[in-house]
This record gives C-alpha cells, structure tokens and sequence, in this order.
C-alpha cells in the first residue's frame, strides 16, 4: 500500500508497521459507509436518540484515519441537532458529509 500522507503519521505511530495501517485501512473501508448509511438515515428519521452512537463511532474512525475536517461536519450536524435543529433543515450539510466521506474512502481504497 502506497500510504496517501494522511496516513503518514500513522505508519509513524506503529513504529512502521504498514501491515497494521492497512489493517485499519481495510477495517475502515468495511464499516464506515455503513456507519454513513446509518447515521444519514436515523438523522433523517428524526432519530436523534439513537444516532448518538453511530455519530460516536463516525467521528471515532474518522479520528484514527487522519480526516479530523470530516470529524468535524458530523460533529456540526449534531450540534445543531442537539441545539434542536429540525433534520429537514440539515440536508445540504448532509450530502456534503456524504460526498466527503465518500470521497475519503475512495482516496483510501486506492491507497491499497
């Protein structure tokens, strides 16, 4: 895997371990478009006590990875949730959460 200079710090912190950076890169190419999926879907539906954990572990992964800018956008939706923002008005930062880390894991994927 050509490590994208994101990662870079990682391969760093693992003392050079590039299979294990790989590992997570692949662990975070299974699970995180998942996680998107959902955590879209229970925000649209309104479901605002069940999102918390999803948004927790979107913003965790996002964190190991390196894309604290991303972190970030699900973080300020659910700000604006919490402040009681109506799911309908979030939709643009929606899509733009989608496109971002859609566009992450693309980068990603063809880092391997």
């Amino acid at each position: 895997m050509k490590s994208p200079q994101r990662l870079g710090h990682l391969v760093e912190m693992f003392q050079g371990n590039q299979p294990l950076v790989e590992g997570l890169v692949v662990l975070f190419l299974e699970h995180t478009p998942k996680l998107l999926s959902e955590f879209l879907m229970l925000v649209r539906k309104g479901q605002i006590n069940e999102f918390h954990g999803v948004s927790f572990r979107l913003k965790s992964n996002l964190r190991v990875l390196g894309f604290p800018e991303i972190r970030n956008q699900v973080e300020s939706i659910g700000a604006a949730l919490r402040a009681g923002k109506p799911a309908s008005e979030l939709e643009q930062e929606l899509q733009l959460l989608e496109i971002s880390l859609l566009g992450a894991c693309n980068q990603l994927s063809e880092s391997l």
